[in-house]
Order: structure tokens, then C-alpha cells, then sequence
């Protein structure tokens, strides 16, 4: 840590401190090493590959989330080619939308400045409770995720399948990458929007173990 603030403290402006550092994460990328070979991992192919086993049992390996569609029609093609799928028609995902993109190209996919960005599901966002309730708030010129309100939570559940705190602030959101005290503070009121979500209380043992793991995010090593 100490090496980065200080190489980017050589192109900032202001120097960054540990105290300005709101979370610390890594990322680790899986890699398919052949039998063969014994080199550095720096050799290895950053592709992904697909295996049948003699049971039948197809296993995805490597690959990474950019190219989530490619590795899906790989898939699909190694099944059909083992017979374990019936043929139907390739290139399926190619013109499949994603959740919320616009029915028609011209139509506008964000709102107003300051505001998340919903797609065609925003109106779905804004008839929802608590559409004006914000737990969070970024600066209006901030990346994305531009915030979190009440409504965003129960949009989490009922049509992103959200059933715990961290679904909510590090699946959804992403609040927890991005500021962990802050998603730490609003472990609480998140659990209570869950619960009138769900019908049924948060645990106190789920809240605990979020407040555990965001503070393994802004404990600097």
C-alpha cells in the first residue's frame, strides 16, 4: 500500500494518504495451466477453456467477465457436440439484451445527472418506496454507482434476487469497493429495508459478519 500512495503521490496534485484511502481490495484472475507446461504464469493463456468429463459433467475454467458471452457460446457448442444439448440455434446471445437495456436504440438509458442508471427498468425504479429516500449520495460529477436509495434496495430483491446485507452493498451497489466505512454504516438501515422486503428479520449474525468484512476493506496492511 505504502508503494502505491507513493508512486501516485508523484502524479497528483496532493499527495494521497493513508486516511484518504476508503477501500482496498485485489483481484485475482483464474488461470488454465496445461499439464505440460511448467512455466511462469506469465506464459499462460488468459483464455478460458471448457471440459467434459467421461460423467458428463461440463467444467468452465479461466476466462474473465468481459467475455462472459463468448465463453457462454462455448458452452452451448461443446454441449451440442457431446450430445448432451439438442441443437436449436446458435449465436443466441450475440442480439440478447441485457436487464434494462432500451427497447429501441434511440432511446435514452441514463437519467438525469446525479441520478443511477436503470435503463428501461427506471420507471419500474422510481414507482418503487423510498424512489427519494437516499442512503448515500455521491458528488453529481462522481462515476458510477451514483448513490443508493431505499427504493434501489428493494429493486435489489425483487428483481435482482438480493437476500443478505452484502448482496445489497457489494453485489448491487458496490458501496463496499468503493467506500467500506460507509457501507459498515449503512449495514443497518439496509437490513431493515430487507427485512420488510423478505417478511422476516436479518439475523444479527448477518449484520456482524458484513461489519467484520468491511473492515478487513479499509484496514490498511
Amino acid at each position: 500500500m505504502a508503494f502505491i500512495l507513493r508512486e501516485a503521490g508523484r502524479y497528483l496534485m496532493r499527495a494521497p494518504q493513508p486516511s484518504d484511502v476508503r477501500s482496498v481490495w485485489v483481484g485475482l484472475r483464474p488461470l488454465v495451466k496445461p499439464d505440460s507446461d511448467a512455466g511462469a504464469t506469465k506464459s499462460i493463456s488468459r483464455e478460458h477453456a471448457v471440459r467434459i468429463s467421461h460423467s458428463g459433467l461440463v467444467t468452465v475454467t479461466g476466462g474473465k467477465w468481459t467475455t462472459y458471452r463468448a465463453m457462454a457460446e462455448d458452452v452451448l457448442e461443446r454441449c451440442f457436440g457431446a450430445g448432451l444439448l439438442v441443437r436449436r440455434h446458435a449465436g443466441v446471445t450475440a442480439a440478447l439484451a441485457l436487464a434494462g437495456a432500451p427497447a429501441h436504440s434511440d432511446m435514452p438509458i441514463s437519467r438525469p445527472p446525479g441520478k443511477h442508471l436503470y435503463g428501461a427498468d427506471a420507471s419500474t425504479l422510481n414507482e418503487l418506496p423510498g424512489a427519494d429516500r437516499w442512503l448515500w449520495r455521491c458528488d453529481d460529477d462522481a462515476p458510477l454507482p451514483s448513490g443508493l436509495s431505499e427504493a434501489m434496495v428493494r429493486f435489489a430483491v425483487r428483481h435482482e434476487m438480493a437476500r443478505t446485507v452484502e448482496d445489497v452493498l457489494a453485489r448491487r451497489c458496490r458501496l463496499l469497493f468503493l467506500d467500506a466505512r460507509r457501507a459498515e454504516e449503512l449495514a443497518a438501515p439496509v437490513a431493515a429495508i430487507l427485512a420488510e422486503e423478505l417478511g422476516r428479520p436479518i439475523a444479527d449474525v448477518q449484520l456482524s459478519a458484513f461489519r467484520q468484512l468491511a473492515r478487513r476493506y479499509y484496514t490498511l496492511p
